[in-house]
């Protein structure tokens, strides 16, 4: 049975039609595509992410575990976030995944398909290591939202409560708002600006 993303009640209400992606029931589109294209070149267009995983890693070896699993490069600075690879594709084809470093620790952003093993992967370093490290699959836990576009900025700043601007490209931030934390990232998968924002699923 597919997931559902914790948005799906209000892709409903905007009348949403529903298509399986990666075992995700998320909006393949919303009756015009062509509107949907103008929005995202002339406006801004919200996507649902939520079926890309969401892996939190913390603790003191944190650092080895995540090297371990995609080879030993830099890994971001606090505040920031990077593109690394991967082997964690079907038969070890080496896949991107983005790493994002807050305050908290190490989040770990994957495509939909490669969350699993991931964890996995990390999990095994951490028991052959010792310990020492906590990893948490956030995804459903969480919701997550990309919007990109040129009006993003304008968008995004008339709803949220907090203030975006200073937000560099390349740049995550955590914003906690009424008990309440998003995490924002300044930039997406493709080569695209835009914002990604992470909220928990009761929220969403």
């Amino acid at each position: 049975m597919a997931q559902s993303s914790p948005f799906e009640s209000l892709h409903t209400q905007l009348g949403a039609h529903f298509g399986e992606f990666d075992q995700w029931r998320l909006p393949q589109h919303y009756g015009d595509s062509g509107a949907e294209k103008q929005a995202l070149q002339a406006g801004c267009a919200a996507f649902d992410l939520s079926s890309f995983g969401r892996i939190q890693v913390r603790g003191a070896s944190a650092d080895e575990a995540i090297r371990a699993v995609i080879g030993n490069g830099a890994l971001p600075e606090t505040g920031t976030w990077s593109t690394a690879v991967s082997d964690v594709g079907q038969n070890g084809v080496r896949r991107p995944v983005r790493i994002a470093s807050t305050e908290k620790g190490y989040l770990i952003l994957t495509c939909p398909a490669d969350r699993h093993i991931l964890r996995e992967r990390l999990e095994q370093e951490v028991k052959h290591s010792g310990g020492g490290v906590k990893i948490v699959d956030q995804t459903e836990k969480t919701g997550m939202l990309g919007i990109y576009g040129p009006r993003t900025y304008t968008a995004i700043d008339s709803i949220l409560p907090f203030d975006l601007s200073e937000l560099e490209p390349g740049s995550v931030t955590e914003m906690s708002y009424l008990m309440i934390t998003v995490t924002v990232l300044r930039g997406s998968w493709l080569a695209g600006d835009g914002l990604e924002l992470i909220c928990p699923a009761s929220v969403a």
